[in-house]
């Protein structure tokens, strides 16, 4: 039987979400749960990485298992899982689903704090002093539409760097800028690249048509310094 499961956590703690050799990533901890409670080995499957630090509201991941247990049973992992990591559902799904491969689209969203962070909300967000948000409202719908996003990410050999942006929200409450980008899929440091840019066009270090120069030039050395991983949310994925 193969199953779904839709997991939230913190990242602050862990060096991404993938399994490490010399590091704690989030898979092994949640592979080490599945087996304290089902005494067999259960190998997950991700949508996707997320960096050291980075936080998700709604992850997923497949993995199979011969077990009889009843959905409602499966979610007793949490018991055996540390606080800052949820299992907030599980499905079964057919056999040819994978978590990655099947996966249509990706939100992420991106949180800049108007006011010094605290102790408390530091690690879940970012605070920009004297930064400009009406450039940047100049800026984002540059990247809408179907580029070559190689000027905005860490290359990885193979990775296809094509990517098709579908819709950037930026919406602005009393405390927070907050961003939304939804896309076909993502590459590594992706949306931190494309923060790490606008933050700049915000700070007036550089021009908002700079996006379409990248998106031209796939010249990496044009962007901004990759923002920080802590505001960074992986917050849906589309079936």
């Amino acid at each position: 039987m193969r199953y779904l499961a839709v997991v939230s956590y913190d990242g602050t703690k862990y060096h991404g979400f993938q399994s490490q050799t010399n590091a704690l990533g989030i898979q092994a901890v949640i592979e080490k749960a599945f087996r304290l409670m089902t005494q067999t080995e259960i190998k997950i499957h991700s949508a996707g990485r997320t960096d050291k630090g980075v936080h998700a509201i709604a992850q997923t991941f497949h993995y199979d298992s011969d077990l009889n247990m009843e959905l409602d049973n499966w979610l007793r992992v949490n018991d055996r899982l540390p606080l800052d990591i949820r299992i907030k559902s599980i499905k079964i799904v057919s056999d040819d689903f994978h978590a990655r491969h099947s996966a249509k689209s990706k939100k992420y969203r991106y949180v800049i704090a108007k006011q010094p962070s605290t102790v408390f909300n530091a690690n879940y967000e970012v605070y920009i002093k004297n930064l400009d948000i009406e450039p940047i409202k100049k800026a984002i719908p540059f990247f809408i539409g179907t580029h070559n996003f190689r000027g905005f990410c860490q290359l990885v050999k193979g990775k296809p760097t094509i990517k098709s942006m579908y819709k950037i929200d930026l919406k602005e409450t009393k405390k927070h800028y907050i961003f939304t980008f939804h896309g076909n899929s993502f590459l590594k440091y992706m949306v931190r690249s494309m923060m790490g840019t606008l933050i700049q066009i915000g700070l007036h270090r550089k021009k908002p048509d700079i996006i379409k120069d990248i998106l031209e030039t796939q010249d990496r050395h044009l962007a901004g310094k990759t923002a920080e991983a802590r505001g960074l949310y992986l917050l849906k994925i589309y079936y």
